[in-house]
């Protein structure tokens, strides 16, 4: 399942890089939930298309790619993300989304997005403010 797992992260980050919303979507399950510092617990979809309408372009920067060494469902991506907001503003930070998949299957239950708010706060305030998450 480890080697499931890495390919699905592979598939994640370059789906990002492409802006293919709709791609990553279909990695989660149903039911899947992403946990971001700016937005909250939300479901995969709305969460996504709120990105999609905040960004005008992602350049995404592979670091690393672990996988839990325990028997979890666990396993983390480790990447540099370059964020052009719809505005044209660039952000550049450094990321790790850890990945939750669902028991005894390569899709994504849950993500949680990691990574520090206080630098792109200060400098260029919440970007998603301006996208409201479709009904």
């Amino acid at each position: 399942m480890k080697d499931q797992y890495i390919a699905v992260m592979q598939r994640y980050l370059q789906a990002l890089g492409d802006e293919d919303y709709a791609a990553i979507v279909a990695l989660f399950t149903s039911t899947g939930r992403v946990l971001s510092p700016f937005l909250g617990d939300m479901a995969v979809r709305p969460f996504f298309e709120r990105l999609g309408g905040a960004s005008r372009r992602n350049v995404i920067t592979p670091i690393d790619l672990f996988v839990s060494a325990g028997e979890t469902n666990r396993a983390t991506a480790f990447f540099r993300y370059d964020w052009t907001v719809q505005d044209g503003t660039l952000i550049s930070f450094e990321v790790m989304d850890l990945f939750e998949f669902a028991p005894g299957s390569d899709r994504v239950q849950r993500l949680s997005l990691i990574y520090d708010t206080h630098p792109i706060r200060s400098t260029v305030g919440n970007k998603y403010e301006a996208v409201k998450p479709s009904a």
